[in-house]
């Protein structure tokens, strides 16, 4: 287990779990968290304007579906704006490998690809937590890929 902000231990699967004190937290936690609801708002937004540009183009409603898209766009662009900078804290925090880094500035304009990538980072930081926790909680030295370390 792992120690929250005030010290208790949290198990791995709490970790990046929103709630709002993890919201502000300033460590790799706190990065999850903002991620993942910057995922969720980004990707929401994405859909919103796929709906728009297929009413649109799709429907013919191309008067009737201008007011949204003026509305919509814009705000996605600045949510994905607030999403690259969340992406990079936690990027920067977790030492990420350039693919995934990749995968997660891709999933912002992609529809859907942000909650299925989203998912994904939780699952894979939800495992480097649980490895880390094993790791710190071991009696003995950790193994390497060689075996256990003499």
């Amino acid at each position: 287990m792992t120690a929250g902000a005030d010290g208790r231990p949290v198990p791995p699967g709490e970790l990046g779990r929103p709630t709002w004190s993890k919201l502000v937290q300033w460590d790799e936690v706190g990065a999850v968290v903002r991620y993942r609801v910057m995922a969720f708002v980004v990707g929401t937004a994405l859909l919103a304007l796929t709906a728009i540009v297929i009413c649109q183009y799709v429907f013919g409603l191309h008067a009737q579906m201008k007011t949204p898209e003026l509305v919509v766009a814009p705000l996605h662009g600045y949510l994905y704006l607030a999403y690259l900078v969340t992406a990079a804290d936690l990027a920067r925090r977790a030492r990420w490998h350039l693919g995934r880094i990749l995968l997660v500035v891709c999933s912002g304009f992609v529809p859907f690809l942000a909650f299925v990538i989203e998912h994904r980072v939780y699952q894979q930081m939800q495992a480097e937590w649980a490895a880390e926790a094993t790791l710190a909680g071991g009696s003995g030295p950790a193994p390497t890929p060689a075996g256990p370390v003499a």
